[in-house]
């Protein structure tokens, strides 16, 4: 099994290039954040930068729900052991 990439996040000034820089490699994943940006580009830049990851292959989901069946919850409750509705 693969090792888990080790992942940052940092506030960082990136010198008015972009609000959102990162670095994505097998074994880290380095997200630098510069808030003096509006947040409106901000979350258009993490957007993007999300969206190409995914869009790449480089991020994918594993279905795990195939593999392991998730216990069965039940809204019914057993009733009380001195209830006269037996």
């Amino acid at each position: 099994m693969a090792d888990t990439p080790e992942v940052t996040v940092q506030a960082v000034d990136l010198k008015g290039e972009t609000p959102v820089a990162v670095r994505d490699s097998l074994t880290s994943y380095d997200l630098a954040i510069d808030f003096s940006w509006p947040p409106e580009q901000i979350a258009a830049s993490l957007q993007s930068v999300f969206r190409e990851g995914v869009d790449s292959g480089r991020w994918a989901r594993n279905d795990s729900r195939e593999h392991s069946e998730a216990p069965q919850e039940s809204n019914e409750v057993a009733p009380h052991p001195e209830s006269d509705l037996d």
